[in-house]
């Protein structure tokens, strides 16, 4: 179980989208080692999933072709960055 910190929450506020490894460190500002470190966790904990261009999901993806791998959050990671609602009272 991973527990979800501030720097895995910001990364995963940048990929609502299908973004690049590039826009992650750009919007967060993260060395690009730490932001590949935080995107491969969040891979294997599947809150986000790997995607090539055309759309296809990928299981596996290799540093060296991160150019060609877009990264985007799946219902599991929305889930844990939507707020929750307090119950109404009634």
């Amino acid at each position: 179980m991973l527990e979800i910190g501030d720097d895995e929450l910001k990364v995963m506020n940048c990929l609502l989208h299908p973004e690049s490894m590039e826009t992650v460190v750009s919007e967060t500002k993260f060395h690009p080692k730490v932001a590949l470190d935080i995107v491969r966790t969040l891979v294997h904990y599947r809150y986000v999933k790997a995607q090539e261009i055309s759309g296809k999901s990928l299981t596996m993806f290799s540093p060296d072709k991160l150019t060609l791998v877009r990264f985007v959050l799946t219902a599991k990671g929305l889930k844990e960055i939507t707020p929750t609602k307090p119950p109404l009272q009634a």
